[in-house]
C-alpha cells in the first residue's frame, strides 16, 4: 500500500493529484506526494512584510494556541498521528513499545508554563512583543528579537524533532519550512494539519509549511536556499546532508548545524570496590546505551573504565559488561527491547574481532545486546558503527586520558561514581563535551531522568538554537542630555 502524504502550505493542505510523485521510503514504506519542485512558490514565504502578522501576535496568545495544540496531540484521539505513528514505525527503527512512548510525551511538549519557561530563558517574552529599552545609562537604546523565515532538515530517529521544531517556530514567531526525513514523513506533516484544524487562519499556522524531497535534490536546495527566501537554516542530518546543503550558503544565510554526536561514559576505580556499586553502574550504563534502542546521539557506545590491563583487572571489567547485559532485562519496553532482526554488518565486525581474542573479548550479539572489551587502551576501530545495545569498553590508566578521545561532536557523557565528576568537570567541558550526566541511581527510570529532563531553554549541543533563531535589532535614538557620565563617555569613543 502507498500513502497520500500533502504537502502542508501555510494552512494549505495540498493533496497529491496529477502531479504525484511516487518515494521510497524506508522499511518499505513509500509514498506519494505533490511535485515539490512544481510547488516550491508555496513552500517559501519571500517578502518578509508577510511576517508582520506573526510579529504583532501576542506571545501569550502564541503560547496558549500551541498549548491547545499539545492537548490535540494524544496518540489515541489523533487519526492523523495514528497514521504518521504506522508509517514511522515501518520506515524508523524503533520498536512499537519505544515509539509509542515517544508519542505519548508529544502532549508534555506543548505545556504553556514550559513553553513561558523556555521564551523567557532564552530570548524573553517582552524581547519578542516589543522594544525593550536599554538599562545603565543607556536610554537611547532598544531591542527586540525578531522572528526569521526559515528552514529546517530535521532528523527522522525520534520523532520528538518534529515537535519540537513546530513549537519553536510559533516561539520564536518565526517562518519555517520543515524538510521532512524519508524515515519519518508524516510526523510534522500530522501536527501541522492538526494545527489546522485547530485554528486554521491564525498567523502560526500560516508560517508553516511541511514537505519532502529528496536529500541531494540539487534543484530544490538551490531554489529554496537563497537570501531572498530564507534567512535561517537548522540542519539536523548526517554530515553528507550538512555538507550538502553548505554548497548553497551564502552571506545573510545562518546555518545552525546540528550534526550527528557521539556520546560515551566514564567509570572510575571506585566502581569495582563493592557489587553493590559494580550494580549500580551497570543499570546506569545499561539505560544510557539502551534507551531508544541505541538510535540516539544521546546514547552511550563506549565505556571508559579506569583500569589496569592485567587479566585480574580485565575481568573484572567483562564482570561489569555482563551485569549491563543482564540489566538490560531490566529496562522497561517504553525504553528499550531486544531487536528482532540482526545488525548482519555489526554482527561481521563482531566475529572478527572475536578471532583476536588477545586483543579483545566479545559476548553477546545484535538482537538481545553485549559488549567487546579492549585489552589495550584503545577503541575499537568500527566504534562508529556500535549500535543495537552493543557497546566497547575500554580500559584507561586515567580518566583523563579520555580526554585526547574528546572534541565537538561528543555529546553526552555518562559518569560514575559521581566522586569522580569535579576532577573531570571542567577539563572536558573545554575538550568540547556538552552534557555530563550521571549513572547513578540504580533504577532505569531515574537515571533517565536525570540524564533527560533538562529545564527549560537549557543548551541544545552546546548551543542556544532558539536564541540563534531570531534576528536581534538595536533602534539606537539621538542621544539625550544624560549628565557627564554620557558626555565623557562620547569624548572618549570619539578619541579613539
Amino acid at each position: 500500500m502507498v500513502l497520500d502524504i500533502p504537502i502542508i502550505a501555510r494552512g494549505r493542505v495540498l493533496m497529491p493529484g496529477e502531479d504525484a510523485v511516487l518515494f521510497k521510503g524506508r522499511g518499505g514504506a513509500d509514498f506519494r506526494q505533490a511535485d515539490p519542485h512544481r510547488h516550491i512558490h508555496d513552500l517559501v514565504l519571500g517578502d518578509t512584510a508577510r511576517l508582520r502578522d506573526l510579529h504583532d501576535t501576542p506571545m501569550r496568545e502564541i503560547i496558549d494556541l500551541l498549548a491547545e495544540l499539545g492537548k490535540r496531540l494524544r496518540l489515541d484521539d489523533n487519526e492523523l498521528l495514528q497514521q504518521s505513528f504506522a508509517l514511522a514505525l515501518k520506515a524508523g527503527g524503533l520498536a512499537e513499545p519505544i515509539l509509542r512512548g515517544v508519542y505519548d510525551a508529544l502532549p508534555a511538549m506543548f505545556d504553556a508554563a514550559m513553553m513561558t519557561a523556555l521564551v523567557d530563558k532564552t530570548i524573553g517574552v517582552d524581547h519578542l512583543d516589543g522594544w525593550v529599552a536599554g538599562q545603565n545609562g543607556y536610554g537611547n537604546t532598544s531591542i527586540r528579537a525578531v522572528g526569521t523565515r526559515q528552514l529546517h532538515i530535521t532528523a527522522g530517529n525520534v520523532p520528538v524533532v518534529a515537535a519540537m521544531t513546530v513549537a519553536r517556530a510559533g516561539l520564536t514567531k518565526s517562518d519555517i519550512l520543515i524538510k521532512s526525513p524519508s524515515n519519518d514523513p508524516l510526523t510534522a506533516n500530522a501536527i501541522a494539519r492538526t494545527l489546522i484544524g485547530l485554528a486554521p487562519d491564525h498567523p502560526v499556522t500560516k508560517h508553516i509549511a511541511v514537505a519532502y524531497w529528496k536529500g541531494g535534490d540539487e534543484f530544490m536546495d538551490s531554489q529554496i536556499v537563497r537570501t531572498s527566501r530564507i534567512d535561517k537554516i537548522t540542519a539536523w542530518g548526517g554530515m553528507s546532508s550538512v555538507r550538502h546543503i553548505q554548497k548553497f550558503l551564502q552571506p545573510g544565510i545562518d546555518l545552525t548545524a546540528l550534526n550527528p554526536k557521539y556520546s560515551m561514559s566514564m567509570v572510575g576505580r571506585e566502581t569495582f570496590a563493592s557489587e553493590a556499586a559494580m550494580d549500580e553502574a551497570a543499570v546506569g550504563l545499561a539505560t544510557l546505551a539502551g534507551f531508544y534502542n541505541q538510535t540516539a546521539c544521546a546514547n552511550t557506545r563506549i565505556v571508559y573504565v579506569e583500569s589496569d590491563t592485567d587479566e585480574a583487572s580485565l575481568d573484572k571489567v567483562i564482570d561489569l559488561g555482563r551485569r549491563m547485559v543482564a540489566a538490560y532485562d531490566r529496562l522497561p519496553p517504553l525504553l528499550s527491547v531486544p531487536f528482532t532482526v540482526p545488525n548482519r554488518e555489526l554482527e561481521a565486525e563482531l566475529a572478527a574481532v572475536s578471532l583476536e581474542d588477545d586483543f579483545y573479548h566479545v559476548e553477546g550479539d545484535t538482537l538481545k545486546g553485549g559488549f567487546v572489551v579492549s585489552k589495550f587502551n584503545d577503541r575499537v576501530e568500527f566504534y562508529d558503527k556500535l549500535a543495537n545495545r552493543v557497546v566497547n569498553f575500554v580500559p584507561v590508566d586515567d580518566l583523563k586520558d579520555v580526554l585526547k578521545w574528546c572534541d565537538d561532536t561528543t555529546q553526552t557523557v555518562g559518569i560514575y561514581p559521581e566522586s569522580i565528576r569535579p576532577r573531570l568537570l571542567d577539563l572536558f567541558a573545554l575538550a568540547g563535551v556538552q552534557r555530563l550526566v550521571s549513572l547513578s541511581g540504580g533504577d532505569p527510570m531515574t537515571v533517565y531522568a536525570n540524564s533527560h529532563h533538562m529545564p527549560p531553554g537549557s543548551p541544545h549541543d552546546g548551543i542556544e538554537p532558539m536564541r540563534r533563531s531570531v534576528r536581534w535589532v538595536v533602534d539606537m535614538r539621538p542621544m539625550a542630555e544624560a549628565g557627564a557620565a554620557h558626555d565623557d563617555m562620547a569624548l572618549g569613543l570619539a578619541a579613539e
